[in-house]
Formats: C-alpha cells, structure tokens, sequence
C-alpha cells in the first residue's frame, strides 16, 4: 500500500478508512493555523469600531471575516476588506508603478495585493458641495479668528513601508489644519506615520458608508476629528453630520466639535448645506472664530488681509474727515465775503478732493462770485 499525499489518494484494497482517520487531524490543525493567521490579519489592519448610529435601521454591523477555502485556506480579499467594509466602492487592480499617475479619486488602496477602491457611481454636486464649502468656511474663520488655516483637499494621507514607498492610503474629501506650523508636511502626501495629522477630516457620504471600512482606519492612524456628513439627497441613510472625537485610542461620537470649540453639529450640518453665510449659519460661525481668536490669543487685526483692508478704511475715513474740515472752512469763507455756494455732495467732493487745502482757501479769498471761485479751483486742479 502506497500514499499519494498530493492528491491524498490511497493506493491499496483496503486502506480508505484507515487514511481517513489519520489525516482527519491534520486537516483540522491546518483549518485552525488558517484561521488563527486570518484574524491575526484582520485584527492588525482593521481595528473593531463601534459607533452609536442616529436611527435603528443605520446600525454599524459587525466586521465579518472571509469564509475559509478548502482546507482552511482564506478565500482572496483586498487587503482583508470586502464590499461590506466599502457600501458604494467597488474594487480594481492598481499596481505600485501606476499609483501616482492615476488621476482618479481613491477611497482606499493598498500596496500588498494592489487593489484600490473606488466609488461605483459618477461623482455629483450633492457630494463635492459641502468639502468645498468647508474651505469657504475655514476662509472665513481664519479672517475672524486672525490666523491662517489650511486647507489640504483630497491629499493622499498614506503610510509608507522602510524603503520609503507607499504601503496604503486613503483620501479624504477635506483635511484642515488649523494651525499653520503644523501643515509643514514632508512630502507630496501626509505621511500619516510622521507628518501632524490634520485637525479636521470631513467625509462626504452620498452613496457611501465610511463608518464600516474606512472610519476604522482613521481611528487605527490615529485622526483626533473626522466628520461625517449625510447630504440631504442621499436616499442610503438619514442625513445629517457626527462628530467623531478620538478617546483613549477609540472614536466616540460628540456633540460638538473640539477643534472649533462650542461647534455644534447640527450648527455644522447647516453651514456645509446651506452656505457659510446663511442666516441660520452666519452667527454659529461668529461665534465659534471669535472664541478660537480668543484662546489663542489673535484678533481680527492679525489676519494679514483683514489688517490691510482695515488700515486701507481707517486711511480713507482719515482722507475723508480732513476734506470735510477743508470744505467746511472754505464755504465759511465765501459765505463771510457775502458769497453763497451751493455745489452738490457729488461736486463738493470732485471739487476739494483734488486740491490742496491751500489753494481752496486761496480761491475763496480772491473770487469774485461762485462761478469765479470754481473756475479758480479747477485751474489749481491743472
């Protein structure tokens, strides 16, 4: 009697039950190694996340592990994901060397099996609206606050492997760093491993749900605030925005946000949907600058284009005041000598804004009537 252990044949009359019950054994410690090595996998690149969901029917599932091939080898999957960890993603090979020249949006791409993921459908306003009205937002609340704030967009926030190559990314839909020495980044992408990570991550979901995959790998590297937004035309879940604060290692949902202190995320919600400016979203935005200005000490003044245009308006209410004091004493005296001027606001402007003080004063104590004072005054004006 003979084994052929390659194709687990028995070679003999009589031996088929006896080969059974030998490598029935076996086959059981390999399905156990297979699976130990598979949640090992998982537990090292996905992280659990929980999160408290707005409606019963938008409940996070649990992260579902791929079923054990034959023998108990682990069926293929991207980097461990599968389209439970990306609703609205769907998958394609994008080797190493092609990377940086795709010019496409990635939700998640990662260099060990070279998948990337994509969303399935054309991008929309719904979705792009609110990231870039975010970067409005934060324009108008560096000029309040009187300190810059940037604006990254969609950058690569990716890790790197020892040679220096990336090793996984994601793209957010916006990333803000509130405080300009920190967004001092050491290459073309933020390197989530060295660079500061940014204050504020905003994930737009109109046919996605970042919650399930991606928010996970927030958490693991380690973003301090993402927030996740529902548009009001997305049909998938309820709309409306979560704050997600990191806390001892784990996201947990919060009322409002830390980086723009006393935010509310219902305040939020309505400046990203309704425009920075809206009546319902003006004052919220007031009052949120003023008090970051005030714990960091800045004023309005100190944003550079709010000191220029307000130096500019302090300048012409300064032009303004001596004009004024200038027409005032010329007309005082040609009313003296008996003469009555009587030009327009507009005239009175175009005509003792173009002269020197002096030669006013000295076209009213030389004309003869009105009519000779101003031909006098444009005269000077040559």
């Amino acid at each position: 009697m003979t084994l052929d252990c390659r194709r687990s044949v028995l070679i003999g009359p009589r031996g088929s039950d006896r080969l059974r019950r030998a490598i029935k054994p076996l086959v059981g410690l390999r399905r156990q190694g297979a699976g130990a090595r598979h949640k090992e996998a998982l537990m090292s690149r996905s992280p659990p996340f929980t999160a408290r969901a707005r409606h019963p029917s938008d409940a996070i599932p649990a992260h579902s592990s791929p079923a054990d091939g034959p023998l108990g080898d682990p069926q293929p999957s991207p980097a461990a994901y599968g389209p439970e960890d990306f609703p609205g993603c769907e998958p394609f090979r994008l080797p190493a060397g092609e990377l940086d020249r795709y010019e496409g949006r990635l939700e998640f791409w990662e260099a060990r099996t070279e998948t990337a993921w994509k969303v399935r459908e054309p991008t929309t306003i719904y979705h792009e609206r609110p990231s870039r009205r975010l970067g409005r937002l934060a324009e108008r609340i560096e000029s309040l606050r009187g300190s810059r704030i940037e604006s990254f967009g969609s950058a690569d926030l990716a890790r790197f492997d020892a040679a220096g190559n990336k090793d996984s990314l994601v793209q957010a839909d916006e990333a803000l760093y509130l405080h300009p020495h920190r967004s001092r980044v050491s290459g073309p992408a933020i390197n989530v491993d060295q660079d500061p990570l940014p204050d504020v991550v905003l994930e737009v979901d109109h046919t996605t749900d970042v919650r399930r995959g991606k928010l996970r790998l927030y958490e693991a590297w380690g973003f301090p605030e993402v927030w996740v937004l529902v548009p009001p035309e997305s049909r998938a879940r309820p709309p409306g925005l979560d704050v997600h604060l990191l806390r001892g290692g784990r996201y947990r949902e919060a009322p409002e946000s830390r980086a723009f202190p006393g935010w509310r995320a219902g305040e939020i919600y309505l400046a990203l949907i309704e425009g920075p400016l809206s009546p319902r979203a003006r004052p919220a935005l007031e009052r949120v600058a003023r008090a970051m200005g005030a714990r960091e000490g800045t004023r309005p003044e100190d944003d550079p284009i709010t000191r220029t245009i307000t130096r500019q308006a302090e300048a012409r209410g300064h032009e303004e005041g001596r004009r004024q004091a200038t027409a005032a004493g010329v007309l005082a005296v040609l009313r003296a000598r008996g003469i009555e001027a009587t030009p327009s606001p507009a005239g009175d402007r175009a005509l003792f804004g173009s002269v020197p003080g002096d030669a006013l004063m000295a076209a009213a104590v030389a004309c003869r009537d009105e009519t000779d004072f101003r031909r006098r005054v444009r005269e000077a004006a040559r």
